[in-house]
Order: C-alpha cells, then structure tokens, then sequence
C-alpha cells in the first residue's frame, strides 16, 4: 500500500476536509479491513502563495514556484510514493514540483476535466477564487466556460471574500449566502454543471455542494489519491 503526501495548508478546514474524504473513500474501496490495511497519509501544511511575487512592468517573467514551495514538496516526498494538492494554482509548476520531490503528482486538473467529459457537460460554469487553470483546460477541450469574472465582478469580489475568511474561521451566514448566491447566478446561464474550483467552496455551500450539477475536485481527487494508493 503506497503512502499519500498530502500539500496543503493556506486553508487548514480544506486541507482537513480533503483528508476525511481520503478516509471515507478508503473505508469505500476497502471495506471490513483492519487500519493497517489503509493506506498512511503525510500532510505538510503549506501557507504562503505559491508562486514568487512577481516584478511590476510591462515584461512581467513568467510566474515561478516559491522556493519555500518547492522545499515544502522536497519534503514531503522524502516521506511519500505520491502527492496530491487540493489546490488549483500550485498545479500551474506541476512538472517541475513532480522533480523536486522525486515524486509523480496526482494531476487535479486533469481529474477534473476527465470528469467533465464523462458527463458530457457542453457548457461549465467555474466558481472560485482562481478559476484559470480550468478556464484554459476546459477551453482547450471545446467548451464553454462561464465564470463570475465575465460579468459579474462584484459579486467574484464578495465571494473572494468570503471564501479568504475561511483562513481565519469557520463560514458564517454571509458567507454562505455569497455561495450560495453565485452558484444560483451560474444555473441561471443554463451551464450543463458547476465546478467547484476552490476546495474552500464545498465548505461554504455545506450539504448543497452534493447537488448533481456541482463538482467537488476534493471528492475526485481523494478517490484517486486512494486507487493510486492501492494500485
């Protein structure tokens, strides 16, 4: 059974919720076996950004991992047969994270639109607080994306928002109400189903985040994480 490196951090409730699904989809695909029997799990609770602040100017360079990133993932492979990251934008240095910690990385975006093809959604909506990586991945796929930033910026900031809180406490009511409002703001431009791009966003939406036409990355990925584990 191969152990799982779990990156994490900026929001600890995320990164705890990613690892109770772990549990649970091991409890699903192994059913009746003693704890042994389970795969073991690393968690590094990584807090600053991913990326390198960027210079200012017209020639901005091409973003880069933090160095404090790339020791993180050092780290945590020394200890791992694999990594998973829950979040979308330490994906977009996925190859060269993969070298540092001479470790594969259980590609998230990927996941997602496999998904999305498997369910044969046309037209997505993403909601989250940096929806980029989808954005590219579902167009490069031939579909149609829609995002808050298309026209709806203000309530994108009162969601940002929202969704940065969860770093300091749990969600308030306010807080799911953004949520809620936004997810209600994209079924209303008919999208076949609703990425939830952030793993902060199941937390705010609660029980409403298992709806049909919404996609909780953190599920996929924990499933994944657990046959890779198994494999």
């Amino acid at each position: 059974m191969k152990t799982i490196g779990v990156l994490g951090g900026q929001c600890p409730q995320a990164t705890l919720d990613l690892a109770t699904r772990v549990h649970a989809a091991t409890q699903r695909r192994i059913p009746q076996a003693a704890p042994g029997d389970y795969p073991s799990l690393v968690i590094y609770y990584y807090r600053p950004p991913p990326a390198e602040r960027a210079g200012a100017g017209p020639r901005r360079p091409a973003p880069r991992p933090d160095p404090r990133l790339v020791q993180a993932v050092t780290q945590l492979g020394a200890l791992a047969d694999f990594l998973v990251i829950a979040a979308p934008a330490p994906h977009q240095f996925q190859a060269a994270l993969e070298h540092a910690a001479g470790r594969p990385i259980l590609g998230l975006i990927d996941l997602v639109l496999d998904a999305v093809q498997e369910r044969h959604w046309t037209r997505v909506g993403v909601l989250g607080r940096d929806p980029a990586l989808y954005r590219q991945g579902l167009a490069r796929r031939g579909k149609a994306v829609v995002s808050l930033a298309d026209h709806w910026p203000d309530l994108r900031d009162r969601l940002d928002l929202a969704i940065g809180a969860l770093t300091t406490g749990p969600p308030d009511a306010p807080s799911r109400a953004v949520a809620e409002e936004a997810v209600a703001v994209l079924r209303a431009q008919r999208v076949d189903g609703i990425i939830l791009s952030c793993p902060e966003m199941p937390l705010l939406l609660g029980d409403a985040a298992n709806a049909a036409d919404l996609l909780n990355p953190a599920e996929l990925l924990a499933d994944a994480a657990v046959c890779r584990a198994m494999a």
